[in-house]
């Protein structure tokens, strides 16, 4: 008798799973004990359908191909809580990360927010414009008049290696 999700009917998907499992870089992945210390410290857990271990463990049996396609693996911030968290080595950053690149790979729909800090990123070199902050009061302030130091830029080397690692993929 095979696993099936008897929500979707969908089977697992072993290939899938061993693929990902190699992309991990080994079995760090099914030595999650479910200790739930990754969701517990879940800064996004509000917005998430499912659980960061839930996920770990979806991964483990095989569900990787569903969740590739889902929109559940872009609701992470990526705060690396989890990777701090983990007793096992087995955090879902890097098993949500491994899926965000599959799913980009399977051409799935990625959310416009995500594109668009890609795009910045390449534009200016930060995932966010600097911005000058107005007050209650309608004062406007910028990061010089409040005595902050200047932001360097990245360089275009860094733009240059982003866009290799863009191709690459």
């Amino acid at each position: 008798m095979s696993l099936t999700d008897l929500m979707s009917m969908a089977k697992p998907n072993m290939e899938s799973r061993e693929k990902i499992l190699s992309k991990l870089g080994g079995g760090e992945l099914v030595n999650c004990f479910q200790c739930l210390k990754c969701t517990s410290g879940c800064t996004a857990l509000k917005l998430l359908e499912l659980k960061p271990h839930e996920i770990v463990k979806l991964v483990n049996l095989g569900f990787v191909d569903e969740l590739a396609l889902s929109d559940i693996i872009w609701t992470c911030v990526t705060c690396l809580k989890c990777v701090q968290r983990c007793p096992q080595k087995a955090s879902p950053y890097h098993v949500i990360m491994a899926l965000r690149n599959l799913a980009v790979e399977r051409e799935a729909r990625v959310p416009e927010g995500y594109l668009k800090a890609v795009s910045r990123i390449l534009e200016i070199g930060l995932a966010e414009a600097i911005q000058e902050v107005v007050t209650r009061r309608m004062e406007i302030f910028n990061r010089e008049s409040l005595k902050l130091p200047k932001i360097v830029y990245p360089k275009e080397s860094f733009q240059a290696a982003f866009m290799k690692i863009l191709e690459e993929k």
